[in-house]
């Protein structure tokens, strides 16, 4: 298989490969002592590295332009805790553009304020309805999560219209979020992201086999 050239290059991808964001077989195992083939972490290897977080805010705001049709003001929310810096670096990526971006964000735990008129509310921010809200998180898998922030959000008078995640691993999760009436746009599929390493040289053709064959078995 031959390599990719400089022109077929991913900036972003080479930088999270760089700063060990994906790991592949023995790298994951030497970090994180699981055995699983590929891990994805976008949580504190990405969060204490701004230029890494700043980049991939302006790849998913660009990724989000190019979707969005309304004219309607968009707002970004990331589901706490990994994405909730994601979305504020993709808010951030939108000042100045043709695509501004609100921001906004959700709790794990609703914060309560008994007797005062926001009472309990797990969203912290302006409620717009003339707004569309965008959530973003780290990888789309089962679509759990997504669900669950959906409701919460819901509950505090907020519409989502769209997902927004850097990896779709391809399990099942956006056809899961699809049945609610809820697309999801990903800046890349598992399946894209380990082909690039492949031919990139960075992992070999069995190693990429086993990544993919792992995925494909896990389908929800």
């Amino acid at each position: 298989m031959q390599p990719a050239t400089q022109d077929q290059r991913d900036p972003l991808l080479d930088l999270m490969w760089d700063r060990g964001l994906i790991l592949f077989g023995d790298r994951v195992r030497e970090e994180y002592a699981l055995r699983t083939p590929v891990f994805i972490d976008l949580r504190r290897r990405l969060h204490e590295d701004l230029e890494a977080l700043a980049q991939l805010g302006q790849a998913l705001h660009a990724r989000l332009q190019r979707c969005v049709e309304s004219s309607a003001p968009q707002q970004v929310i990331g589901i706490p805790d990994t994405a909730t810096p994601i979305a504020l670096a993709t808010a951030m990526a939108g000042r100045g553009t043709s695509l501004p971006l609100d921001y906004g964000q959700l709790r794990k735990k609703p914060a309560s304020y008994p007797g005062g008129k926001s009472g309990e509310r797990a969203y912290m921010g302006v409620c717009d309805p003339a707004r569309e809200v965008t959530l973003v998180d780290d990888v789309m898998a089962s679509g759990k999560t997504k669900l669950w922030s959906i409701d919460r959000l819901k509950k505090d008078g907020l519409e989502v219209q769209r997902i927004l995640v850097v990896v779709d691993r391809e399990q099942g999760g956006d056809e899961i979020l699809a049945a609610q009436g809820v697309p999801t746009i990903a800046l890349y599929s598992i399946s894209q992201l380990i082909r690039y390493f492949e031919l990139s040289g960075r992992i070999s053709e069995g190693v990429a086999k086993q990544a993919l064959d792992h995925v494909r078995r896990r389908r929800f």
